[in-house]
């Protein structure tokens, strides 16, 4: 649900709603500066609200900049997590990732199912078109325990445990990855970027506007995008 502001017939700004269910995201809510301190940002997220309320939706969530967080606040929005950027110059050596293989179609019903316990959003419809490159993690009983996504922005990887994790996360550097986002609960993930040479560079909080979504934190090894 993406929406544009105008202000004497020029654009002064956007935003964009993602809607997973009863679960939905408010990002790109950027104000130009010259259009900044007029309640331009203040108007587009509550639109974005308020959009979200008329359909039903109970889990309102953002990741908020040091800009727009006093906005949201105003609007009831509150702190529920923190997430942690981390980046590093150079790559590092390959690693082995166990257990980790490419997904096929037979894997896409247990990548999905894997995600709505994880995340608390039914977020099937928007995953779909990202699958096809889908890598998992499978346990020595042979079930998918996690799954990483490369085609989607930030290359997200979700795992219901620390060892399907951390091998995803490998597979990830080895990709090239030179940056991360991780929820702060999550010290495993952490410590292994850390280890391998990356920073933290920057925070930023999850926030809510009412109950957050069931989601695990200690799950998320690696935070997607999307908008």
């Amino acid at each position: 649900h993406p929406l544009v502001a105008e202000l004497d017939g020029q654009l002064a700004g956007c935003a964009n709603g993602l809607r997973n269910g009863n679960a939905g995201w408010l990002g790109n809510i950027i104000v130009l500066p010259e259009f900044r301190g007029r309640g331009i940002g203040h108007a587009l997220t509550a639109e974005l609200v308020e959009f979200f309320r008329a359909r039903g939706v109970v889990h309102q969530i953002l990741i908020a900049t040091k800009l727009g967080e006093p906005v949201y606040r105003k609007l009831g929005f509150e702190t529920v997590a923190q997430y942690v950027f981390m980046k590093r110059e150079t790559d590092g050596a390959p690693e082995p990732a166990a257990g980790v293989r490419q997904a096929t179609a037979l894997d896409y019903p247990a990548i999905l199912a894997l995600d709505r316990v994880l995340t608390g959003e039914q977020r099937a419809p928007f995953l779909g078109r990202f699958l096809a490159d889908a890598r998992v993690h499978v346990s020595p009983s042979g079930a998918v325990d996690g799954f990483y996504l490369p085609a989607l922005a930030n290359g997200p990887v979700l795992a219901e445990n620390e060892a399907a994790g951390l091998a995803l996360l490998a597979s990830r550097l080895g990709d090239g990855a030179h940056t991360a986002v991780v929820p702060e609960a999550n010290a495993a993930a952490l410590d292994f970027l850390q280890r391998r040479g990356f920073v933290e560079t920057a925070r930023a909080p999850r926030m809510a506007l009412g109950p957050d979504a069931a989601w695990r934190p200690t799950s998320v090894y690696g935070r997607g995008a999307g908008y």
